[in-house]
């Protein structure tokens, strides 16, 4: 079998072998994580120091055993490797991982030709064929099922080549992100300028009008979901139609009003600004405003309550007992915000706009750049 898109260099058949014929299964186990520091493995970063995001040491028992990783061994997730989830230990540190996870080595030292082929296109379409489970989200692809794939393989002078040329490009897609990363740290540490001691002290309930108009009939406008990145349509976001039956009582959202989930289990809380329809709706649990603009810039008070570190820390302080944070309506109405005077709010929000819109710009380059290299080993591996 030879691929669509070759080096001229090279013109024979890729030979088939099997995955447990190049691969060694690693099961050493420890307990001791101050030794072998806990990692994570992430579809997005591969195997990755733990963040704040990813930490759940809380859910996590004392004495449960971790698996080592040594440098250059994979790490695999069962449940996730149809969506990417298997990566290397690409730093020189031997650490440790959830012991649910499958761990091994490679018999062969062409590294980033293994960590490219892995989550190639081609391969997905295995990973599909084998995994098991109903739910999409809940589907399997044991190791035991992965070692027994077969999968075609050039020489390694081929494998060289393959992986010197899509180093170059990962390179350049490094760089990209480390743009990125650039400007939201430019971002963050303007905004520790900006939202700094100001002269008025507001109530939210000076500034935001609860909205609650709800819906008298089924299915009367699209469904909306408020994430971590603004307002999207339920049935993109899904991927599915509402789970609901009957949309009679969901709140409607007017374009130009602000919705946020109640419920959090990290403490976070994104209010979003509907610009996608006219009019949308949401969840009965999800609180709908406006903002009082003859008091305050609506960007800037926006701004205000998503990044303002302050802000931020009022919200977690008023969590009472149980894991989630609840944020309610009349609860949010009671925090305190202080703000600038109303000219160096349009001139604060221009600025950080003008960041957010150069973020866009650059992520654009990133996801062509993504798509670039998801087309090349669409048709470099087979």
């Amino acid at each position: 079998m030879k691929p669509k898109l070759r080096f001229n260099d090279f013109d024979d058949e890729w030979n088939k072998v099997k995955i447990s014929s190049i691969v060694q299964e690693s099961k050493i186990k420890t307990g001791n994580t101050e030794k072998y520091p806990l990692w994570s493995l992430t579809i997005e970063n591969g195997v990755t120091p733990k963040t704040d995001r990813y930490e759940r040491s809380f859910l996590v028992k004392k004495d449960d055993n971790y698996k080592i990783v040594e440098p250059n061994n994979y790490v695999y997730n069962p449940m996730n490797a149809h969506l990417g989830a298997i990566a290397r230990n690409k730093s020189n540190t031997t650490i440790s991982v959830s012991g649910y996870y499958d761990i091994f080595k490679i018999n062969n030292k062409n590294y980033s030709f293994y960590d490219n082929y892995f989550v190639s296109p081609v391969m997905f379409k295995q990973y599909k064929l084998i995994s098991t489970g109903s739910l999409l989200e809940k589907q399997r692809v044991h190791y035991s099922q992965f070692k027994e794939l077969e999968i075609n393989l050039p020489t390694n002078k081929e494998q060289v080549k393959i992986s010197n040329f899509l180093s170059l490009l990962d390179k350049k897609m490094e760089l990209q992100k480390k743009k990125i990363e650039d400007l939201k740290l430019f971002k963050k540490g303007l905004n520790k300028y900006i939202f700094r001691n100001n002269c008025c002290n507001y109530q939210l309930k000076e500034l935001l009008i609860e909205y609650n108009n709800k819906t008298t009939n089924n299915n009367e406008y699209e469904i909306l979901s408020s994430t971590a990145d603004g307002i999207v349509l339920q049935s993109e976001y899904f991927n599915k139609q509402a789970a609901s039956q009957d949309t009679t009582g969901y709140k409607v959202v007017p374009r130009g009003y602000i919705t946020y989930r109640s419920m959090s289990d990290t403490g976070e809380f994104h209010f979003n600004e509907q610009k996608i329809v006219d009019f949308g709706i949401v969840s009965p649990a999800y609180p709908v405003f406006e903002i009082n603009e003859k008091i305050v810039n609506k960007n800037y008070i926006l701004y205000y309550m998503n990044e303002n570190k302050d802000f931020s820390n009022q919200i977690l302080s008023t969590k009472e007992g149980g894991t989630r944070f609840a944020l309610s309506f009349t609860k949010l109405l009671s925090l305190s915000v202080k703000l600038p005077n109303e000219e160096e709010q349009e001139n604060f929000s221009k600025i950080l706009y003008s960041i957010d819109k150069k973020i866009i710009f650059e992520n654009d380059k990133l996801i062509k750049l993504n798509e670039l290299k998801k087309g090349l080993m669409q048709n470099m591996f087979v």
